[in-house]
């Protein structure tokens, strides 16, 4: 297959979308209802502005960053996604070699079409961690936590977020149900709606069952992120989704200012993903206090133009803009990345 060259990542979605099926395409762009939240997540970042300081004496700056410690070649990693089959004949296995090319960290999940033993015996020395959406009871559950022990994973996320498929427009108005397409070898969930009956002490279950570090992904409230601290889970994830579930009008952005102010002074690990679409958009996350920064839909465009190498060079592109932006805006690491450097 000839490989298709984009430079930006809004080429590289403009191409995707001429390569594929437009329902297919429709799918992976939908969110919630009419995507006020998956365009709220972008437009907040862009209203954001970054004040520079310069003559700063920058010199050469280091974008590698610790997971848990792992050293990864940048605070860039890949969100959780479902059904790649479709996008591309290997999906999460092709999604997890372009990761591992620039030695970034992919997250994987129970909704995944590859299973984890898949993805990690065809990328055997890939930065893997596992997330769990909660569609089966404890003793699946945890079966799920042992497999990913096994195999060598990171961290265990749990997914709280995603109960039910919500009602996206633009995908149901294209006829078009991505379950029933794509190759899979990652066995359905045993009972998706057991996930409505679970409360916060699966939390402490978790936590009981695994030593791996946990990490709760979907929190877009103070109460959710205290309640998490509290179960001393060792991360958490601001998310929503990609505005894919819940069209609350809630972006990462807001999320992030009012959990920080919240928590100032709390030093649990904060991953954030949704709307980015720039290295700068990557730094103002980091300013507002982000560790890490998640992507979603960009690395699924590079999928579908050049499969692992099209991953690979998304990310890439993201951080060459990263260290971009840090440069010329007078940041000489990532302790400059404060709040104070953001202007609203």
């Amino acid at each position: 297959m000839n490989s298709i060259s984009f430079v930006t990542l809004r080429e590289a979605e403009k191409l995707a979308e001429k390569k594929i099926n437009i329902k297919k395409f429709n799918w992976l762009q939908s969110g919630a209802e009419d995507n006020f939240t998956t365009i709220k997540n972008i437009t907040d970042l862009q209203n954001l502005k970054i004040k520079p300081f310069h003559l700063k004496g920058v010199g050469k700056i280091n974008l590698k960053k610790n997971f848990f410690g792992k050293r990864l070649s940048s605070p860039l990693v890949l969100s959780p996604m479902g059904h790649q089959t479709q996008f591309h004949s290997r999906g999460e296995i092709e999604t997890a070699k372009g990761v591992n090319e620039i030695n970034s960290l992919g997250f994987f999940s129970t909704q995944g079409r590859m299973s984890l033993n898949d993805i990690r015996k065809k990328n055997s020395n890939a930065n893997l961690c596992w997330t769990i959406f909660p569609f089966g009871d404890k003793k699946w559950i945890l079966e799920e936590i042992k497999n990913a022990e096994k195999n060598k994973c990171l961290a265990i996320v749990l997914c709280i977020d995603a109960n039910v498929r919500s009602h996206r427009y633009l995908d149901r108005e294209s006829r078009y149900d991505a379950r029933k397409f794509g190759d899979r070898t990652n066995p359905l969930p045993p009972n998706p709606s057991i996930a409505l009956n679970f409360n916060w002490q699966l939390v402490r279950y978790i936590k009981i069952k695994t030593k791996l570090p946990l990490i709760i992904k979907g929190v877009l409230s103070y109460e959710d992120a205290l309640n998490s601290i509290k179960n001393k889970v060792d991360g958490i994830w601001i998310s929503n989704h990609g505005g894919r579930m819940f069209n609350s009008g809630i972006s990462g952005v807001e999320s992030i200012l009012e959990i920080k102010k919240k928590f100032p002074k709390n030093k649990i690990k904060i991953l954030i993903d949704g709307g980015v679409r720039k290295g700068s958009d990557v730094l103002k996350l980091l300013c507002l206090g982000a560790d890490f920064v998640g992507i979603g839909r960009p690395a699924l465009h590079g999928l579908i133009l050049n499969g692992y190498k099209g991953v690979a060079d998304i990310f890439n592109i993201l951080n060459s803009e990263l260290k971009a932006t840090m440069e010329n805006g007078g940041f000489k690491n990532f302790k400059d990345c404060k709040i104070s450097r953001i202007k609203f």
